[in-house]
Protein backbone atom coordinates (compact mmCIF):
# COMPACT_ATOMS: atom_id res chain seq x y z
CA UNK A 1 0.00 0.00 0.00
CA UNK A 2 1.05 3.66 -1.13
CA UNK A 3 2.63 5.20 2.08
CA UNK A 4 0.15 8.04 1.89
CA UNK A 5 -2.75 5.94 1.72
CA UNK A 6 -0.85 4.55 4.93
CA UNK A 7 -0.76 7.73 6.34
CA UNK A 8 -4.19 9.22 5.55
CA UNK A 9 -5.63 5.23 6.96
CA UNK A 10 -3.56 6.58 10.18
CA UNK A 11 -5.31 9.41 10.73
CA UNK A 12 -8.61 8.20 10.31
CA UNK A 13 -7.87 5.27 12.86
CA UNK A 14 -6.65 8.28 14.83
CA UNK A 15 -9.97 10.01 14.56
CA UNK A 16 -11.93 6.99 15.05
CA UNK A 17 -9.72 5.99 18.51
CA UNK A 18 -10.95 9.37 19.81
CA UNK A 19 -14.41 9.95 19.11
CA UNK A 20 -15.48 6.07 20.39
CA UNK A 21 -13.44 7.26 23.21
CA UNK A 22 -15.79 9.96 23.64
CA UNK A 23 -18.38 7.27 23.07
CA UNK A 24 -17.13 5.12 25.60
CA UNK A 25 -16.41 8.12 28.26
CA UNK A 26 -19.99 9.67 28.10
CA UNK A 27 -22.45 9.76 31.14
CA UNK A 28 -24.48 6.57 29.83
CA UNK A 29 -22.16 3.95 31.32
CA UNK A 30 -21.24 3.71 34.55
CA UNK A 31 -17.75 3.79 35.57
CA UNK A 32 -18.12 -0.17 36.22
CA UNK A 33 -18.81 -0.69 32.58
CA UNK A 34 -16.63 1.74 30.97
CA UNK A 35 -13.78 -0.23 32.46
CA UNK A 36 -15.29 -3.47 30.94
CA UNK A 37 -15.64 -2.28 28.06
CA UNK A 38 -11.97 -0.58 28.27
CA UNK A 39 -11.12 -4.16 28.71
CA UNK A 40 -12.82 -5.48 25.74
CA UNK A 41 -11.23 -2.37 23.30
CA UNK A 42 -7.68 -3.77 24.49
CA UNK A 43 -8.35 -7.38 24.23
CA UNK A 44 -9.64 -6.71 20.67
CA UNK A 45 -6.52 -4.72 20.47
CA UNK A 46 -4.18 -7.95 21.46
CA UNK A 47 -5.56 -9.85 18.85
CA UNK A 48 -5.41 -7.71 16.38
CA UNK A 49 -1.74 -6.93 16.86
CA UNK A 50 -1.32 -10.95 16.55
CA UNK A 51 -2.10 -10.61 13.16
CA UNK A 52 0.93 -8.36 12.13
CA UNK A 53 3.11 -10.93 14.16
CA UNK A 54 1.42 -14.07 12.26
CA UNK A 55 4.49 -14.89 10.91
CA UNK A 56 6.51 -14.66 13.81
CA UNK A 57 4.11 -16.20 16.15
CA UNK A 58 6.87 -18.40 17.28
CA UNK A 59 8.68 -16.04 18.12
CA UNK A 60 6.52 -14.34 21.06
CA UNK A 61 8.23 -17.59 23.71
CA UNK A 62 11.96 -16.07 22.60
CA UNK A 63 11.73 -11.99 23.41
CA UNK A 64 14.29 -10.82 25.77
CA UNK A 65 13.26 -10.11 29.16
CA UNK A 66 14.33 -6.68 28.45
CA UNK A 67 11.22 -6.62 26.23
CA UNK A 68 8.35 -8.48 28.62
CA UNK A 69 9.24 -6.12 31.74
CA UNK A 70 9.38 -3.30 29.83
CA UNK A 71 6.02 -4.34 28.21
CA UNK A 72 4.29 -4.70 31.87
CA UNK A 73 5.06 -0.82 32.27
CA UNK A 74 4.01 0.11 28.54
CA UNK A 75 0.74 -2.03 29.03
CA UNK A 76 -0.44 -0.26 31.79
CA UNK A 77 0.28 3.10 31.25
CA UNK A 78 -1.18 2.35 27.64
CA UNK A 79 -4.44 1.07 29.58
CA UNK A 80 -4.70 3.83 32.35
CA UNK A 81 -3.91 6.56 28.83
CA UNK A 82 -7.14 5.43 27.70
CA UNK A 83 -9.21 5.13 30.55
CA UNK A 84 -8.24 9.01 31.04
CA UNK A 85 -8.64 9.66 27.40
CA UNK A 86 -12.00 8.42 27.63
CA UNK A 87 -13.53 10.19 30.86
CA UNK A 88 -12.32 13.67 29.29
CA UNK A 89 -13.50 13.03 25.95
CA UNK A 90 -17.07 12.07 27.91
CA UNK A 91 -16.77 15.18 29.70
CA UNK A 92 -15.26 17.96 28.00
CA UNK A 93 -15.12 19.04 24.01
CA UNK A 94 -13.61 16.64 21.73
CA UNK A 95 -11.66 19.57 20.32
CA UNK A 96 -10.13 20.73 23.36
CA UNK A 97 -9.18 17.15 24.68
CA UNK A 98 -7.54 16.28 21.46
CA UNK A 99 -5.50 19.28 22.13
CA UNK A 100 -4.05 18.63 25.66
CA UNK A 101 -4.33 15.36 24.63
CA UNK A 102 -1.88 16.10 21.46
CA UNK A 103 0.23 17.99 24.22
CA UNK A 104 1.71 14.37 24.98
CA UNK A 105 4.32 15.11 22.97
CA UNK A 106 5.92 17.66 24.64
CA UNK A 107 6.91 14.83 27.54
CA UNK A 108 9.54 12.64 25.71
CA UNK A 109 10.81 16.31 24.24
CA UNK A 110 11.92 17.60 27.50
CA UNK A 111 12.53 13.89 29.18
CA UNK A 112 15.25 13.46 25.88
CA UNK A 113 16.39 16.90 26.80
CA UNK A 114 17.09 15.71 30.26
CA UNK A 115 18.20 12.25 30.08
CA UNK A 116 19.34 11.57 26.12
CA UNK A 117 21.15 14.69 25.53
CA UNK A 118 18.86 15.62 22.58
CA UNK A 119 18.36 19.22 21.83
CA UNK A 120 15.44 21.37 21.52
CA UNK A 121 15.84 23.71 18.57
CA UNK A 122 15.05 27.94 19.26
CA UNK A 123 11.83 27.22 16.81
CA UNK A 124 10.68 24.95 19.01
CA UNK A 125 11.39 26.87 22.32
CA UNK A 126 8.50 29.38 20.33
CA UNK A 127 5.93 26.24 20.05
CA UNK A 128 6.48 25.52 23.16
CA UNK A 129 5.37 28.88 24.80
CA UNK A 130 2.34 29.65 21.97
CA UNK A 131 1.22 26.19 23.32
CA UNK A 132 1.53 27.58 26.89
CA UNK A 133 -0.77 30.69 26.05
CA UNK A 134 -3.02 28.76 23.86
CA UNK A 135 -3.92 26.36 26.82
CA UNK A 136 -4.21 29.57 29.33
CA UNK A 137 -6.79 31.17 26.63
CA UNK A 138 -8.46 27.62 27.01
CA UNK A 139 -7.96 27.46 30.87
CA UNK A 140 -7.98 30.65 32.38
CA UNK A 141 -11.05 32.73 33.22
CA UNK A 142 -13.31 30.02 32.36
CA UNK A 143 -17.23 31.31 30.70
CA UNK A 144 -20.47 30.89 32.70
CA UNK A 145 -22.06 27.34 32.22
CA UNK A 146 -18.21 25.67 31.44
CA UNK A 147 -17.02 22.97 33.91
CA UNK A 148 -12.83 22.23 33.44
CA UNK A 149 -13.04 20.02 36.57
CA UNK A 150 -15.13 17.72 34.60
CA UNK A 151 -12.53 17.21 31.75
CA UNK A 152 -9.42 18.86 32.41
CA UNK A 153 -7.83 17.08 35.14
CA UNK A 154 -8.32 13.71 33.14
CA UNK A 155 -6.99 15.02 29.90
CA UNK A 156 -3.66 16.35 31.83
CA UNK A 157 -3.55 12.79 32.80
CA UNK A 158 -4.04 11.32 29.39
CA UNK A 159 -1.64 13.93 27.86
CA UNK A 160 1.33 12.04 30.64
CA UNK A 161 0.40 9.00 29.72
CA UNK A 162 0.60 9.54 26.14
CA UNK A 163 3.94 10.87 26.63
CA UNK A 164 4.92 8.24 28.58
CA UNK A 165 4.20 5.58 26.32
CA UNK A 166 6.03 7.56 23.66
CA UNK A 167 9.21 7.32 26.77
CA UNK A 168 8.83 3.33 26.94
CA UNK A 169 8.78 2.67 23.00
CA UNK A 170 11.87 4.71 22.57
CA UNK A 171 13.10 3.63 25.57
CA UNK A 172 12.74 0.10 23.82
CA UNK A 173 14.37 1.10 20.80
CA UNK A 174 17.27 2.59 21.90
CA UNK A 175 18.14 -0.42 23.58
CA UNK A 176 20.18 -3.56 22.01
CA UNK A 177 16.66 -5.56 21.81
CA UNK A 178 14.91 -2.52 19.19
CA UNK A 179 14.49 -5.40 16.59
CA UNK A 180 11.79 -6.88 18.99
CA UNK A 181 9.29 -4.18 18.24
CA UNK A 182 6.47 -5.27 17.08
CA UNK A 183 6.26 -8.76 19.54
CA UNK A 184 7.07 -5.63 22.20
CA UNK A 185 3.69 -4.07 20.98
CA UNK A 186 2.01 -7.27 21.18
CA UNK A 187 3.30 -8.34 24.85
CA UNK A 188 2.21 -4.57 25.72
CA UNK A 189 -1.60 -4.82 24.68
CA UNK A 190 -1.63 -8.32 26.00
CA UNK A 191 -0.62 -6.40 29.75
CA UNK A 192 -2.92 -3.43 28.63
CA UNK A 193 -6.13 -5.84 28.07
CA UNK A 194 -5.24 -7.78 31.50
CA UNK A 195 -4.69 -4.73 33.44
CA UNK A 196 -7.87 -3.39 32.48
CA UNK A 197 -9.81 -6.80 33.02
CA UNK A 198 -8.24 -6.67 36.81
CA UNK A 199 -10.23 -2.88 36.88
CA UNK A 200 -13.14 -4.31 35.75
CA UNK A 201 -12.74 -6.97 38.67
CA UNK A 202 -11.35 -4.72 41.26
CA UNK A 203 -14.62 -1.65 40.75
CA UNK A 204 -17.88 -2.46 42.32
CA UNK A 205 -21.03 -2.03 40.46
CA UNK A 206 -23.05 0.72 41.73
CA UNK A 207 -27.04 -0.06 42.32
CA UNK A 208 -28.19 2.15 39.66
CA UNK A 209 -31.26 1.66 37.60
CA UNK A 210 -29.90 1.85 34.19
CA UNK A 211 -31.81 3.74 30.85
CA UNK A 212 -33.50 1.52 29.11
CA UNK A 213 -32.26 1.00 25.82
CA UNK A 214 -33.34 -1.28 22.67
CA UNK A 215 -31.97 -4.04 21.38
CA UNK A 216 -30.28 -2.20 18.45
CA UNK A 217 -28.84 0.49 21.02
CA UNK A 218 -27.81 -2.51 23.73
CA UNK A 219 -25.90 -4.26 20.63
CA UNK A 220 -23.84 -0.71 19.67
CA UNK A 221 -23.10 0.54 23.51
CA UNK A 222 -21.46 -3.56 24.61
CA UNK A 223 -20.34 -4.70 21.26
CA UNK A 224 -19.74 -1.98 18.13
CA UNK A 225 -17.99 0.60 20.30
CA UNK A 226 -15.31 -1.45 22.28
CA UNK A 227 -14.60 -3.38 19.43
CA UNK A 228 -14.31 -0.33 16.52
CA UNK A 229 -12.51 1.10 19.11
CA UNK A 230 -9.83 -2.10 20.15
CA UNK A 231 -9.70 -1.84 15.96
CA UNK A 232 -8.63 1.45 15.86
CA UNK A 233 -6.03 1.00 18.97
CA UNK A 234 -4.55 -2.16 17.83
CA UNK A 235 -4.51 -1.03 13.92
CA UNK A 236 -2.66 2.22 15.17
CA UNK A 237 -0.31 1.17 16.91
CA UNK A 238 1.61 -1.56 14.04
CA UNK A 239 1.02 1.26 11.21
CA UNK A 240 2.74 4.10 12.69
CA UNK A 241 5.73 1.82 13.48
CA UNK A 242 5.35 0.94 9.79
CA UNK A 243 4.94 4.92 9.35
CA UNK A 244 8.25 5.74 11.39
CA UNK A 245 10.86 6.31 8.95
CA UNK A 246 8.80 6.59 5.91
CA UNK A 247 7.75 9.72 5.70
CA UNK A 248 9.30 13.82 6.44
CA UNK A 249 8.11 15.32 9.69
CA UNK A 250 7.06 18.36 7.23
CA UNK A 251 4.33 15.68 5.75
CA UNK A 252 3.92 13.57 8.66
CA UNK A 253 3.61 15.52 11.75
CA UNK A 254 0.65 18.03 10.43
CA UNK A 255 -1.47 15.45 8.60
CA UNK A 256 -1.12 12.82 11.84
CA UNK A 257 -1.52 14.89 14.79
CA UNK A 258 -3.41 17.94 13.59
CA UNK A 259 -5.61 16.03 10.83
CA UNK A 260 -6.74 13.57 13.23
CA UNK A 261 -7.42 16.67 16.09
CA UNK A 262 -9.40 18.84 13.34
CA UNK A 263 -11.16 15.81 12.25
CA UNK A 264 -12.44 14.40 15.43
CA UNK A 265 -13.40 17.98 16.64
CA UNK A 266 -15.39 18.54 13.31
CA UNK A 267 -17.34 15.14 13.59
CA UNK A 268 -18.11 15.65 17.31
CA UNK A 269 -19.50 18.92 17.04
CA UNK A 270 -22.08 17.72 14.33
CA UNK A 271 -22.89 14.33 16.35
CA UNK A 272 -22.75 15.99 19.99
CA UNK A 273 -23.15 20.26 19.19
CA UNK A 274 -19.87 20.60 20.75
CA UNK A 275 -19.76 25.00 20.98
CA UNK A 276 -16.54 26.72 22.22
CA UNK A 277 -16.39 30.22 23.51
CA UNK A 278 -14.07 32.44 21.34
CA UNK A 279 -11.60 32.61 23.68
CA UNK A 280 -11.21 28.76 23.70
CA UNK A 281 -11.80 28.81 19.67
CA UNK A 282 -8.25 30.96 19.82
CA UNK A 283 -6.56 29.18 22.04
CA UNK A 284 -7.36 26.22 19.94
CA UNK A 285 -6.06 27.78 16.49
CA UNK A 286 -3.06 29.11 18.33
CA UNK A 287 -2.34 25.74 19.92
CA UNK A 288 -2.58 24.03 16.23
CA UNK A 289 -0.03 26.20 15.11
CA UNK A 290 2.32 25.84 17.90
CA UNK A 291 2.08 22.16 17.48
CA UNK A 292 2.54 22.44 13.99
CA UNK A 293 5.54 24.07 14.75
CA UNK A 294 7.00 22.00 17.35
CA UNK A 295 6.43 18.93 15.15
CA UNK A 296 8.12 20.45 11.98
CA UNK A 297 11.20 22.25 13.02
Amino acid sequence: MNKYCILALSTLLATGKALFCKALGTGQYSKKETSILNFKALLVAFFCSLLFVADEINKLLEISVFSIVLSVFFGISVALTQIMQSKAMGNGPASLVSLVYSCGFLVPIFYGLLFWNEGVSLYQWFGILLLVIALCLIVLKREKGTNLLAWLPFAALAMLGSGANAIFQKTHQYSSFADELELFLVYSLFFSSLFSGAVSLIIRKRTEKEPKLSQKQRIIKKLIVPLCLGICVGLLNFINLNLSGKLPSIILFPVYNVGSMLLSSFISSLIYKEKLTKRQSLGFCIGIVAILIVGIF
